[in-house]
C-alpha cells in the first residue's frame, strides 16, 4: 500500500496515482533502489500504476511519504 500522508491513510497504486497529492519522484526517493531498478528493467515502458503495482508486489514494506 501507499501512504501520501505519513501513514495516516493508505491507498492502492491506482488510488495513489489518481490522488491530488501524488508525486512519483517523492515515492521514488523512499523506494529500495535495487528493487526499483529491477521493476524498471522488467516493465519499462509502463504506466505509473503498473510500475507501482509490481513494486508493491515485491516490496517488503509499504511506501510512506508525507
Amino acid at each position: 500500500m501507499i501512504s501520501l500522508n505519513n501513514g495516516n491513510t493508505y491507498l492502492t497504486a491506482t488510488e495513489a496515482v489518481n490522488h491530488a497529492n501524488f508525486e512519483m519522484m517523492a515515492l521514488a526517493q523512499v523506494m529500495d533502489d535495487e528493487l526499483r531498478e529491477q521493476v524498471h528493467s522488467e516493465l519499462a515502458p509502463c504506466t505509473e500504476v503498473e510500475f507501482l503495482t509490481r513494486y508493491l508486489e515485491l516490496a517488503d514494506s509499504d511506501l510512506v511519504i508525507g
